[in-house]
């Protein structure tokens, strides 16, 4: 409520005059009471006849005013949607206060006083006054409740001028109270945004005095112990482990005891039994010699692994020199059986008697052994075998050793009975001087030949088949230096020349002396004293 006194009204409006004395209630007629009849109600001659009438209405807002409203027709209260209702009979009953309604213009339209009700209005059967006024809800201007109730409004006589309205129907008075209602409002906006803003800031606050108790709660549970609770529990810890140790060792000791001790000694009537305790040093003696014991017994199993697969890999090569036997066998037994087949359908010779080598065999005798001395290389056995591709054809299989004559060998021999000269120095081989290896004569399609054709002896390439003998008895060094000789290969024929003259310069570089005069660590020094 506006803290406006009355004589502010005054000064506003002018001069006032007292309000007209009450006027005694009318008796009502028989004839004014309801009676039956149309649903419609007739028009009112008497309300017809009578001029519209002004009335105050009070405004309740800050600034309280009063404004002067024509009463409607009769034939406005007729269309009127909401009539309002009389509060009570008589000239004391006062009508319930109406809100002011909007007209579409935007001028507050004010309510009915709180006055009495004219007395010249005639009364309507169901008691609804003639002075209603259309008031429309969401339009209507909340007032504070606990604002004290308004004065009476003070009537104007007739004479005295009333209050000019604006264009529209709005006073200025009105447009000035709609100006401060919505300053009020945005005043009350901009305090609720405050206080939502406020709001928010304490909301953060407790956010975050929230998580720092959290933390606090959560550092707390997380304190570590105390240096003497440390220490209580690292001792409990070791005191628990020893007592796990000591009780370990009396089980052990335990049953030892019990193993070792005879039965035949214990009584039949009573058995006792001492145990005996053995100090912690005497304890960890006999661990240490148990453990050395056991590295010594797993070496042992280490090295009799390694002999054990020693002797399975001379077994698995005494297993293929075997089979490779038994295959030389069995070919050779063929070869027999062939050969004696053979014997049995020729013919038989013509005189039988000691038999006599002929003059061809004589000479050649001679001319293998020259052969033999020229390329050093003797041919000890030659066997003849099937061809594993060509059966029809038989392969020779030679045996040969090539042996190496030095020259300083001979030397040696002549001074070594001579007791005068000087003192010699020689270096002989400490191993034999002799490569044991095998040729086969091999055949083979030519390259380019279509298959499926039939081939010739003639149109068959040989080959020979190189494969050395006994170099696993032979010394390391001297096979390393015999270079590709010591592998098994293949070569044509025609180069048997070429075979002779690389084995002869390899052998040789073998048992040589070296460029720097150093011998071979396969040489013996001989030193020949006067």
């Amino acid at each position: 409520m506006s803290d406006v006194s009355d004589d502010d009204f005054a000064n506003n409006y002018g001069p006032t005059t007292p309000a007209p004395p009450p006027k005694k209630p009318r008796q009502r007629s028989n004839s004014a009471r309801p009676v039956a009849g149309p649903s419609t109600k007739p028009p009112s001659k008497q309300a017809a006849s009578k001029k519209p009438v002004s009335k105050a209405i009070e405004l309740e807002d800050e600034d309280e005013e009063v404004v002067f409203v024509e009463s409607p027709s009769s034939k406005k209260r007729k269309n009127s949607e909401e009539p309002e209702q009389d509060g009570g009979k008589g000239k004391g009953t006062k009508k319930a206060p109406v809100r002011a309604k909007a007209n579409a213009n935007g001028a507050t339209k004010a309510a009915p006083a709180k006055g009495k009700a004219r007395a010249d209005a005639p009364a309507k059967p169901n008691g609804a006054s003639g002075d209603a006024m259309d008031v429309d809800k969401d339009d209507v201007l909340e007032v504070d409740e606990d604002e004290p109730p308004d004065p009476p409004v003070q009537r104007v006589p007739r004479g005295v001028a009333r209050p000019h309205k604006a264009k529209g129907g709005v006073t200025a008075a009105a447009a000035a109270r709609q100006a401060k209602v919505e300053e009020r409002l945005n005043r009350e906006v901009e305090h609720l945004r405050a206080q939502l803003e406020q709001s928010r800031e304490s909301a953060k606050e407790v956010a975050a005095q929230r998580d720092k108790l959290a933390s606090q709660l959560e550092e707390v549970f997380r304190v570590r112990q105390t240096e003497a609770e440390q220490a209580l529990a690292d001792y409990k810890a070791h005191f628990d482990e020893s007592m796990k140790r000591k009780e370990s060792l009396i089980q052990e000791l335990t049953s030892r005891l019990t193993s070792l001790q005879s039965p035949s000694k214990a009584s039949k009537s009573d058995q006792s039994y001492t145990l005996h305790f053995l100090t912690r040093e005497a304890a960890e003696e006999e661990k240490r010699a148990l453990k050395e014991e056991n590295v010594r017994l797993l070496e042992t199993i280490k090295q009799r692994d390694a002999w054990l697969a020693g002797k399975d890999q001379q077994m698995n090569a005494l297993r293929d020199e075997a089979k490779t036997l038994r295959m030389e066998l069995d070919a050779e037994i063929e070869r027999s059986k062939h050969l004696l087949t053979h014997a049995q359908h020729a013919p038989g010779p013509a005189f039988s008697g000691p038999s006599r080598r002929t003059d061809q065999e004589v000479k050649n005798a001679p001319v293998i052994r020259i052969y033999e001395d020229m390329t050093n290389v003797l041919i000890t056995s030659v066997k003849m075998e099937r061809s594993p591709e060509f059966p029809e054809i038989e392969e020779e299989y030679a045996s040969c050793i090539y042996t190496y004559i030095n020259e300083d060998i001979k030397f040696c021999k002549n001074l070594l009975p001579v007791h005068d000269g000087p003192i010699l120095t020689l270096f002989l081989p400490s191993l034999p001087t002799a490569l044991n290896f095998t040729l086969r004569n091999n055949f083979e399609k030519p390259v380019d030949h279509p298959p499926g054709q039939p081939l010739t002896r003639e149109q068959l390439l040989q080959k020979v088949r190189y494969q050395p003998r006994d170099l696993d008895k032979e010394n390391p060094d001297i096979v390393g230096r015999l270079g590709f000789f010591k592998e098994p290969f293949m070569f044509s024929r025609d180069q048997m020349a070429v075979f002779l003259k690389t084995l002869t310069e390899t052998v040789a570089g073998v048992f040589e002396v070296d460029e720097n005069g150093e011998p071979p660590s396969s040489q013996v020094e001989i030193t020949v004293v006067e």
